[in-house]
């Protein structure tokens, strides 16, 4: 049984139940193309014993009546006729032998019969048509100057007497085998990219464990990344509990400290180390802030992004921050249909994108109290830089970008922006704003755990942030 869950041993069934299926497909299936064969050939063997027994006076086939009339019925089902000459050739005005095939329901067309064929060829042709086409016919016969002959072979070329024919629901029932075993297959390799997909978001922050599913190797493998992704969790929790103890033990002997600073009687002395000590406490407590969005445990839910940054921005804007709302951009302001429902004015991004209408939403599933913490620190760096900041959304079908522009005026280039991302990286222009350097660190960090990115580039006023979040 353990070897059958395995995806070896899947492997191996799915080829040997695709082979059996071929196999017995394939016999069948020429089995009932002999059987037809021999049908037809009957068919045409005996249409060309009719013609001797018509045209030279040879005995009629066993299998076949024929009957003498004065002519053949009128009115009844449909009527193909032809005519067949006799002679060697037709220039030489040999005699013919009319032909009327009467069926209740079918038409036999007799222009695609071949034409350089003998008459008892072309006769046997006719037969083998009626057989093939597996109806209910009855041939009416007149040879040149005599009655007509009523002819009759319900053994030869009725639907009663034609094999079964196999091969169509055959070949649906290897088409539904063969999709049977791609929808199992593609089912394993679903399973590898859901493992994937939680996987990273589990590295992004999440706590949701692999699920133990499907053959072995992939529960081994779920397994193998569930014991990963604990550790990893116990170690940021344990570095999370070191730094908060440090931050809480520090805080006794930074407030002794600043107690005796104030006994100081230098003032630039005393201002300089309490300058020190608060730059000290503000990088402890950095740290621990960084540690914490890491080890963040926030569920993700659906919320409007456009809502979000639109509250960004009204608060700063009543604290008369020099902050602004620049819109949603997107492509065809057209219905969509999408994973996440029928989304009016949401497209496919083009040369020359356009603001939609305020009251047009940006769904994203997001973590929402992390989210608004790194759009708040990449605003913060805007305006302690940039001297202001201006706010976008570009929505995609696939994912959603949130953009802070600045006006700094190429202070720093997006490249050495980009360089900054690390902690305790800052710029030349540091000097203008207090931080400790894990802002930016802090927003990647966000960006991670929604499957996105943070990146910087050159705009027309000044450096643009790119916060690039998934909307799976």
């Amino acid at each position: 049984m353990n070897a059958l869950r395995s995806l070896q041993g899947k492997t191996v069934s799915w080829i040997l139940w695709g082979t059996l299926a071929g196999l017995v497909t394939g016999a069948v299936w020429a089995n009932t193309q002999n059987a037809w064969e021999r049908h037809l050939d009957r068919a045409d063997y005996t249409g060309r014993q009719i013609y001797g027994a018509l045209v030279n006076g040879a005995p009629m086939p066993s299998d076949v009546t024929a009957t003498q009339i004065d002519a053949p019925p009128q009115g009844r089902g449909r009527v193909t006729e032809a005519s067949i000459l006799t002679g060697e050739t037709e220039d030489w005005g040999g005699a013919r032998l009319l032909v009327q095939v009467h069926d209740p329901q079918l038409a036999y067309t007799l222009n695609d019969l071949p034409p350089s064929s003998t008459p008892p060829e072309r006769l046997g042709a006719m037969t083998r048509k009626m057989a093939r086409l597996c109806g209910n016919p009855t041939l009416y016969a007149r040879p040149d100057g005599r009655s007509w002959i009523k002819v009759t072979a319900p053994s030869v070329w009725s639907c009663e007497s034609a094999p079964n024919d196999m091969r169509l629901p055959l070949g649906l029932a290897f088409i539904l085998a063969l999709v049977s075993l791609l929808t199992r297959s593609s089912e394993v390799t679903g399973r590898l990219g859901r493992l994937a997909r939680i996987f990273s978001s589990s590295q992004g922050g999440g706590t949701t464990m692999l699920p133990l599913e499907g053959p072995s190797e992939l529960n081994e493998i779920a397994e193998a990344l569930n014991t990963s992704i604990t550790r990893e969790r116990e170690a940021l929790e344990k570095r999370a509990e070191a730094l908060s103890a440090i931050s809480h033990d520090l805080g006794t002997p930074a407030a002794r400290l600043k107690l005796r600073t104030a006994l100081i009687d230098d003032p630039t002395l005393r201002t300089k180390m309490e300058g020190d000590i608060d730059q000290m406490i503000a990088m402890v407590e950095g740290v621990l802030s960084f540690t914490r969005t890491e080890l963040d445990a926030e569920p993700a839910q659906q919320i409007s992004l456009t809502a979000l940054v639109e509250t960004i921005v009204d608060d700063y804007e009543d604290l008369g921050r020099r902050v602004s709302l620049g819109g949603v951009v997107t492509g065809q302001t057209e219905t969509q249909h999408s994973l996440f429902g029928v989304t009016p004015g949401v497209g496919v991004l083009n040369e020359h994108p356009i603001v939609l209408r305020e009251a047009q939403r940006v769904l994203v599933m997001a973590r929402p109290l992390a989210l608004q913490r790194a759009i708040t620190n990449l605003v913060e760096n805007a305006l302690n830089y940039g001297r202001r900041a201006t706010l976008r959304i570009e929505s995609h079908a696939a994912e959603v970008s949130v953009l802070v522009e600045d006006a700094g005026g190429g202070a720093v280039s997006a490249a050495e922006m980009a360089d900054l991302i690390a902690p305790f990286r800052r710029g030349a222009n540091a000097s203008r704003a207090a931080g400790n350097g894990l802002g930016l660190s802090i927003v990647q960090t966000v960006a991670r755990q929604h499957n996105g990115s943070l990146s910087f580039e050159e705009g027309p006023e000044g450096l643009v942030a790119r916060l690039t979040l998934r909307r799976e």
